[in-house]
Parts: structure tokens; sequence; C-alpha cells
């Protein structure tokens, strides 16, 4: 048996390693120079390869998944497919799992390694253009020659990071067998803001929590570590927020406090409050408990001077003053595009492919990781669905 992977990203390499050790011809062809480009840039180049919480809720999709990534590619067959590759994992804050090195690239010459190790073989710079049916094989046609193959394994990723060769065209293949494309947007990624200052506050960084809001009305809220830009806000709880402002049009505003670690200091504004009393001026009151840059915000929206004494503020513009400091409200203006964003939202539809991920239209063709219409959280969830979904076409294909 022969097997074609189109795609050289997480879930190819992974499928291919699993099934060259089993004896079977698998080639990957990958329109880039280089497999694992993608790979290489996530989790900041140390490849967050999955999660400690692995609920099926940080999946998502249009359609009920073919089964529970993290039920059928559970903590104990993640770590042993780990151990084989010779890595070792370690957790970091948000039950985020990493390399013992904390790069990226010792993954990817790891599952290289798998492969090669067993004869595979890496096609690079080929862009297969087209698959088709002929008799009992497949034909996939590049620009410049043909291959054969029995089977045939669509892994080409979604539109997200196009420079790494996952720009959408992959979907193409698929469709041409009759598969319907879901609609697609980005996900995990920055959140672009309407605000006078956010030029100004460009770097700066707030531990805290961040809270959604959809037509006025709360819809989510996290916390960590939220970075402003001089379009909008990012970091890991921002990322996470990008799924549910791109799904849908609506009006979105997000809440960010400008003190950090509230949650570690009780009725942190009732203290406060008691403090404001106290003669001092507007500015000595704000350097204990803000960063400089946040105080020419305050100042600017209150339209209040620096030399102004606290004590002598009215009631009202008090209590303002303590609103906005708790809660700094951006409206949202909309998602980075797929050239920023780390997944894909959408893809091709999952009730036209059975429980093993092999297309119902067509058997011998599959397709595995973020070209499928399932995308997941923040925080390792995606590359452990494209690493479950090419175990679960590796059991299909050598029963």
């Amino acid at each position: 048996m022969s097997v074609a992977i189109v795609g050289g990203g997480v879930s190819g390499l992974t499928l291919g390693g699993l099934l060259a050790s089993e004896g079977i011809d698998v080639t990957i062809y990958e329109r880039k120079n280089r497999v694992g480009k993608k790979l290489l840039a996530t989790g900041n180049g140390r490849a967050n390869v999955s999660n400690v919480d692995l609920k099926y809720s940080h999946w998502h999709s249009e359609s009920e998944l073919p089964f529970d990534p993290g039920r059928y590619f559970s903590p104990e067959k993640r770590d042993a497919f780990f151990e084989r590759l010779g890595l070792d994992l370690v957790e970091e804050d948000r039950g985020k799992l990493y390399p013992r090195t904390l790069q990226a690239q010792t993954v990817l010459n790891a599952l290289r390694r798998a492969f090669a190790s067993f004869g595979g073989i890496e096609r690079t710079d080929t862009f297969i253009a087209s698959i088709e049916r002929r008799g009992g094989t497949f034909a996939l046609l590049s620009n410049e020659a043909e291959y054969a193959a029995d089977v045939v394994v669509v892994a080409t990723g979604g539109r997200s990071m196009p420079e790494s060769g996952s720009d959408g065209k992959g979907y193409g293949l698929l469709e041409g067998f009759g598969h319907r494309l879901t609609r697609t947007f980005p996900g995990i990624s920055a959140l672009e803001c309407r605000s006078p200052y956010l030029k100004h506050l460009s770097g700066t960084k707030i531990e805290g929590e961040i809270a959604l809001f959809k037509d006025g009305r709360r819809v989510d809220r996290r916390s960590g570590e939220i970075l402003f830009a001089k379009d909008g806000v990012s970091g890991p709880p921002v990322l996470d927020l990008a799924r549910t402002v791109a799904e849908e049009k609506a009006e979105y505003t997000v809440s960010i406090p400008m003190i950090n670690h509230l949650e570690q200091s009780g009725d942190f504004r009732a203290y406060l409050e008691g403090r404001s009393y106290i003669p001092q001026t507007v500015e000595a009151f704000l350097e204990g408990v803000v960063s400089k840059k946040w105080i020419h915000v305050v100042l600017k929206t209150l339209n209040l001077k620096r030399d102004e004494s606290i004590d002598l503020l009215d009631y009202d513009k008090r209590a303002e003053l303590l609103d906005l400091l708790f809660a700094f409200t951006l409206p949202v203006t909309g998602v980075r595009g797929f050239d920023y964003a780390q997944v894909t939202c959408g893809g091709i539809a999952l009730d036209e492919f059975t429980e093993d991920l092999e297309s119902k239209k067509c058997p011998g063709l599959f397709a595995i990781g973020e070209v499928l219409d399932v995308d997941g959280d923040c925080g390792g969830y995606n590359i452990h669905w494209a690493m479950a979904s090419a175990h679960r076409v590796f059991e299909k294909i050598i029963k």
C-alpha cells in the first residue's frame, strides 16, 4: 500500500511517522521548501503541543466532532507518543504543555526524524494542484509531474499564517470531490480596537481579567497577561475571545482593569476610596497603583490636572476615577486577519466524513488537522487535534 499525505505540518508529519513505522510506503508532499514551518511559529516558537485540561468544550465546529479528541488521544496515549519521539513535556501556565527544551524546533526535528528513520519521503517544493480518482488508485497532479497513491490524506491546514503554506488552497482538493467548505474566519488572534490612547499605551502589559461585551451584555471573560498594541490588545486571554468576535457581527467592547492582580487584593476599591480622602495630588494617588502610562490616560479621560488635590474632588468625580481604574473600556472593531491568526475557524464540513475521517464521497480519501472544520482554544488544543486526527486515520488505514 502507498499513502500520499498532502501537507507537511504537524498532522501530516505525525501520520507519516506512524504509517512509516508500520512499513507502509509514505510520501509527504509539501508546497514550501521545508516542512513544519507553521509549527516553528506556534507558542511563540516554543510549541505548545497540548494541555492538561482536555475537556471536549475546548474544541469547536459547525458539526459535532466525529470523536472526542481529549478522550481518544488521551493524556496516556499522548505522553506515550511523545516518549517514543524521545521528548518530555513540561507544564506551564493554564495547563499548557511544551517540550522540555521550550523550543518548537525540538518537536519538528523529532517528528521528521521518526518519519525518515522508517523510510518516509519528504517531497518539498511540490504543490499538488488537484487529485483525481482513477480506478482503484489516486493521481496527484502538480504543475510539473503526476504522482500515484492507493490512499490520499489531505493535511494542508487552513488559511491562518499563509506564509507557512496554509493559505486555503488545500480546501480545493477536497471540494473537487464534492466536499462542502463552511464559512472560515480567523481565530486565536489579537483584537483590533479604537481609542485615542492605544498608541500611547503600546507595549503596556496588565495582569488581570478582560471581559468581552456583545451589544452591552457580557458574554465572556478571561484572565492572564493582556498586552496593548497600537491597533488593539493581545495576550493569551485576548486570543481566546477572537473567535466570538469574528463569528458574528455585533457591537463588541472589552473592559480591562488598569490595576494589576486585583484578584489578590480583596475589596481593593473600598481601600482606594478610603485613600482618596487623604490630601495628596491626583498624580501621587495614581502613582501608587498604576504604571506611568496609565496616569496620562486617566488625566486626559477625566479632564483632571496632575497637581489637583484628590481629596477635594466631589463624590461623583471620585467615583468616575475609580470606575476607570477598575474598568477601562475599548470598542472592538474586529480581529486581526489570517496573516496574524494562529488558527482558522471553519473548514471542510465534518458531516461528510466518517468517524475515522474518511470521505463518505470517495473511499480511500482522508482529511486531518486544520483543513477540517475543527478549531481549538488557545493553549495547545489545535496541535492536540492535529495529532489526534492523525492517530485516528492511522488506526483506520492499518486495520
